[in-house]
């Protein structure tokens, strides 16, 4: 259902009740603190620095959260140079969080980056607390002082608005769909999905939830005839549900034992992966890309290849193997492949 929140002209606000702010901190066993937030709407395990920085996330998290539909196209900027907090310097993707709730504190707009090694999933500093003052840290509570409170609107009540007849139908649909992929009755799943695009409805990823639906029917033709107009249509505008289709027609092809098409649809997807995180190939290959989502894609290309031009199967494995596929560095040193 939706709602409607008050915000003004600000892109940062907070929920206060008094002149500071406490948020508690828990003390991990490394030493490092955590504390309770969420991500437009979405729990998600954060890191706390006292340095100055805004927040950056894993790239599982990121992944996890886009391909949901938790972050929107609207609200990533592209790739920019960060400074890190420890100093380092590193290439990153840049996006907005539009609602991070940390404790009843609410900050909007905040700037956030992509950091492909980071291993915590969200890691957010003092910077996303700036517009209310000052902050500090008094063993397990971050205390926000909020001195400059008068100058921040404080964030309204939600009101709900009514549910027009559709939105409920549509709603208890969705509830049958999720109870049929628990179950794993696909086959009743994509009828659900297909009423509920008749509805007009459906999102950009409930389709791409759809097209995966129908590849656990066996990657079907069915599959194939969806994914190839969707395509058509929506190319360009969602970079990593891209890279998911174009990998989905890659396995469709290569079950159906059609390498050449196989082949275009992988090379299709590694060249969409790249688009989404400004990297290249030739990075890959210096290794200053690493990941092993593309590592899959990489080394399914590579084994279509192996009967066709086995320069190229090598190539594609040696690449594999460097964002990190297991499969890919079995096979590199079975074969003597330098990676």
């Amino acid at each position: 259902m939706r709602k409607i929140f008050t915000t003004g002209l600000l892109a940062l606000f907070a929920i206060v009740s008094g002149a500071q702010t406490v948020i508690p901190l828990h003390q991990e066993s490394d030493g490092r603190y955590t504390m309770n937030a969420s991500v437009n709407g979405v729990g998600v395990r954060t890191y706390y620095t006292p340095d100055n920085w805004y927040a950056s996330m894993s790239t599982t998290t990121y992944l996890f959260l886009y391909e949901n539909g938790y972050i929107a196209d609207a609200d990533v900027n592209g790739m920019t140079t960060v400074k890190m907090p420890n100093g380092t310097s590193t290439k990153a993707a840049s996006f907005v969080i539009r609602n991070l709730k940390i404790g009843n504190v609410i900050v909007q707009n905040l700037p956030a980056f992509v950091v492909t090694k980071q291993t915590v999933p969200l890691l957010v500093g003092n910077s996303a607390f700036d517009c209310f003052g000052t902050v500090s840290q008094e063993g397990s509570r971050l205390i926000v002082d909020d001195r400059f409170e008068e100058d921040f609107e404080v964030a309204s009540t939600p009101a709900e608005e009514p549910a027009t007849e559709a939105e409920t139908e549509a709603e208890a649909l969705v509830k049958t769909l999720k109870a049929y992929l628990d179950m794993k009755e696909y086959a009743q799943a994509a009828e659900c999905f297909e009423t509920l695009q008749d509805m007009g409805v459906l999102t950009m990823y409930s389709e791409y939830q759809y097209a995966m639906v129908l590849n656990i029917l066996r990657r079907n033709d069915d599959c194939i005839a969806l994914t190839k107009p969707w395509l058509e249509e929506n190319q360009g505008k969602a970079m990593t549900l891209d890279y998911w289709m174009y990998d989905a027609l890659g396995d469709c092809y290569a079950r159906k034992g059609d390498k050449t098409n196989a082949i275009r649809y992988y090379e299709e997807a590694v060249a969409a992966y790249c688009r989404l995180f400004n990297t290249t190939e030739k990075e890959i290959k210096k290794s200053k890309f690493k990941d092993e989502t593309l590592g899959y894609t990489l080394y399914d290309l590579a084994m279509q290849y192996a009967t066709r031009d086995i320069s190229k199967t090598y190539y594609y494995a040696s690449l594999a193997a460097k964002s990190g596929n297991a499969n890919a560095i079995e096979y590199c040193r079975n074969t003597k492949i330098s990676f």
